[in-house]
């Protein structure tokens, strides 16, 4: 991003937030190495979110239409709320980190629809996407990669897909909020609606066993997948193919009241945890479809 904005001359959405986003990545590689305690990883990202919304120049400044009488506005609780935003889509991509090319593609996806979107509308700002797009695909390009001395394998790691997160969060409330809008607020939403769910899901699945929620296991949707006996690469098929169906089908409910459009994402959600809950008896009547008695997915797959 700091090569491509002199090179390829291509301005960020604010430079502002260009340089919150190198200190978040300092923090994040930080992490990689000495292991920052979660709770002040948090605070750090809260913060970072209230610098994006304070110096950043890039805030959530309404929700949208959800109560049918107009845009809501947030006036001074749209600080809290981006810092929130940040934090817990930051999180939610650095969680869903566990296969190959998982993270690298929930990323890609919202950025994918947000440039067509804002070319589509002839937005001025919309090739400063390109700035996180490019080094997505040249990063997935090592990442699913052979592993040879051509492509070497390449890892996000905490500093990668954090900084990577709150980029993403900074362009989905740049694009969805003010004249800058070329989505409504819920829309964004459903372009992060894999890692946000599964996110959600976990934290309330580890809640109700009594664990810690920020703990690592392997309580993740493509934990589940892969336990039910998919292949890691079947795993990045089905989920890519969820996202995608989630974003288009967040594009066609454009055309309806944002109301309607919430109250479908939250039965998603609810359906999303209800599966979730259930995996281990759905993964065991799999396994007994698809594989022989007792046997599953050998493949190694990080808990987070």
């Amino acid at each position: 991003m700091l090569v491509g904005t002199p090179v390829l001359g291509i301005a960020p959405l604010t430079y502002p937030m260009l340089g919150i986003a190198c200190l978040v990545f300092l923090v994040g590689v930080f992490d990689d190495f000495q292991h920052i305690r979660p709770a002040v990883r948090l605070l750090i990202e809260l913060c970072s979110g209230v610098l994006l919304a304070t110096v950043g120049g890039i805030a959530i400044v309404n929700v949208g239409d959800l109560l049918t009488l107009g845009n809501i506005p947030l006036l001074i609780l749209g600080v809290p709320l981006t810092a929130l935003a940040v934090a817990g889509l930051s999180n939610a991509f650095n969680m869903i980190d566990g296969i190959d090319g998982l993270a690298a593609s929930m990323l890609a996806l919202p950025m994918l629809a947000l440039f067509a979107l804002a070319l589509g509308a002839n937005h001025p700002m919309a090739n400063s996407l390109l700035l996180i797009l490019i080094p997505l695909g040249v990063f997935l390009l090592f990442n699913l990669g052979p592993n040879n001395r051509i492509l070497p394998k390449m890892f996000l790691g905490d500093g990668g897909s954090v900084t990577l997160g709150f980029m993403v969060t900074a362009s989905l409330v740049y694009f969805s909020q003010g004249e800058n809008a070329v989505i409504r607020p819920v829309t964004a939403l459903w372009l992060v609606t894999v890692p946000l769910m599964d996110m959600l899901a976990t934290m309330l699945r580890r809640a109700r066993q009594g664990q810690k929620i920020m703990a690592a296991d392997r309580s993740h949707l493509h934990h589940s997948l892969m336990d039910m006996g998919f292949s890691s690469q079947q795993t990045l098929l089905l989920l890519v193919c969820y996202a995608t169906a989630c974003a288009l089908l967040g594009k066609v409910l454009e055309g309806v009241p944002e109301s309607l459009s919430l109250a479908v994402y939250i039965l998603l959600f609810v359906a999303h945890c209800l599966f979730v809950l259930k995996t281990d008896a759905i993964g065991r009547r799999v396994r007994r479809r698809l594989l022989k008695p007792g046997a599953r997915s050998d493949e190694y797959c990080e808990p987070n």
